[in-house]
Formats: C-alpha cells, sequence, structure tokens
C-alpha cells in the first residue's frame, strides 16, 4: 500500500482543537506535547484501503511486524488517520513499563475525544520477553487495558527473531482456517505458516473494524 511521505506537505498533522471535548470527568488529559498528531489528510492512497490501523505508542512497539502478519492493517505513522476512508485505530505497545506508559497517554487521548474523525478499536500488546511479567507489569497492564475499548496480547513468539520482515507470513480474512494442530505433528515453518494466535487476533481486530465501519 502506498502512503504520503509523513515528512511531506501531502501529509499534515495539526493538534487536537481546543474546543474539543474534554472527555469524561476527572480524566488526565494529556498535554499537547504528549499526545499524537490528528492526520487531516489521507494516509491510504491506493484501494483496497486498509480495515484498521497500527498507532505505536512508542519506538519498537512492534508495528512494523504486526503490519506484515496482518494483510488489512496499515502503519498509521505515528498519529491518528481521521481522513482515511476506514479511521479504525489499534494502538500498539511493548508490555515493559515505558511501552504500557506511552499507551496509556494514547488512551487517555482517545477518551479525551481529542483524535478528530479517528475511531479507537482498543490495544494490542505485545510481549518483549519469554516468560511471565512481574507483578508490578502485570497490575499495569490490567490498569492500562480497562481504559481501552478492547484489548488483545500477542504472546511471546521465537521465531520472529530470527525471522527478517520479509520472511514473515501473513494473515488475511480470506484464509481459510488453520487446522487443527495434532499433538506430535512436526512443527510449522514459521517463514510459511503464521503463529496461530496472531491469526486468532488478526482476525478478531478484523471483525471489530467491521462492526465499526457498518454502525
Amino acid at each position: 500500500m502506498q502512503r504520503a511521505d509523513a515528512g511531506g506537505d501531502d501529509l499534515v498533522g495539526h493538534a487536537p482543537s481546543s474546543t474539543a471535548k474534554s472527555g469524561p470527568a476527572g480524566l488526565n488529559v494529556p498535554t499537547a506535547q504528549e499526545q499524537r498528531p490528528i492526520w487531516h489528510k489521507p494516509l491510504s492512497q491506493t484501494r483496497p484501503h486498509p480495515a484498521f490501523w497500527l498507532l505505536g505508542a512508542h519506538g519498537g512497539a512492534a508495528v512494523s511486524t504486526l503490519e506484515r502478519a496482518w494483510a488489512p492493517a496499515a502503519d498509521a505513522l505515528g498519529g491518528w488517520p481521521a481522513a482515511d476512508s476506514y479511521p479504525n485505530v489499534v494502538i500498539c505497545a511493548r508490555t515493559h513499563r515505558a511501552g504500557l506508559s506511552a499507551a496509556h497517554v494514547l488512551l487517555r487521548q482517545a477518551a479525551a475525544h481529542q483524535i478528530g474523525q479517528a475511531r479507537l478499536l482498543g490495544l494490542v500488546t505485545v510481549v518483549d520477553h519469554d516468560g511471565s511479567l512481574p507483578a508490578t507489569l502485570r497490575r499495569q497492564l490490567e490498569i492500562v487495558e480497562e481504559l481501552a475499548p478492547q484489548a488483545w496480547r500477542v504472546p511471546f513468539i521465537p521465531d520472529f527473531r530470527c525471522l527478517a520482515i520479509t520472511q514473515m507470513p501473513q494473515w488475511s480474512p480470506r484464509d481459510e482456517p488453520a487446522p487443527e494442530q495434532k499433538r506430535f505433528a512436526r512443527r510449522a515453518d514459521p517463514t510459511q505458516t503464521i503463529h496461530p494466535e496472531l491469526a486468532e487476533i488478526g482476525g478478531l481486530i478484523f471483525t471489530a473494524a467491521r462492526a465499526a465501519i457498518s454502525h
């Protein structure tokens, strides 16, 4: 998919209007410096348009990986795609403290109605290491997820540490359901078969995006 250059004249972000609704009473609205820009020109330049956009809460939020993994998705280039045909947004963040804190800022921006005509579908968190989260991070994750309309958790996928972006398989809504994995079956080639949980989450987000469009 072709998109306008984030640094060029075709894509200009602007700060939320001071006359916009401020959101629920008691909400800690992010400052103008903390908020992400609202893109007032479409990012998508070709058809089919993306069904949903991935907005990285911070550097290294796995947006490139998830954009490759999910055919209906595209990179929101660090802002809210308010002018696109399908302005559905999924915030992406890693599960470390800095990542969850950054996601919380964007969720508060959305709750304060400071995202133009963009529509927040939910939050995707990507586990940043193998093993369980420390108790403090688990609690922070739960608090952050409470502010999201929906939340999805991508597990740690060891194969992705060894694959280039171009080697990663892709899920599409047109794909047939994956066959049930037999207990002692040979492990699928990670360059040919997408991780089942990634496919499942992609399907859930796509369904949420379609539902949002129909309303």
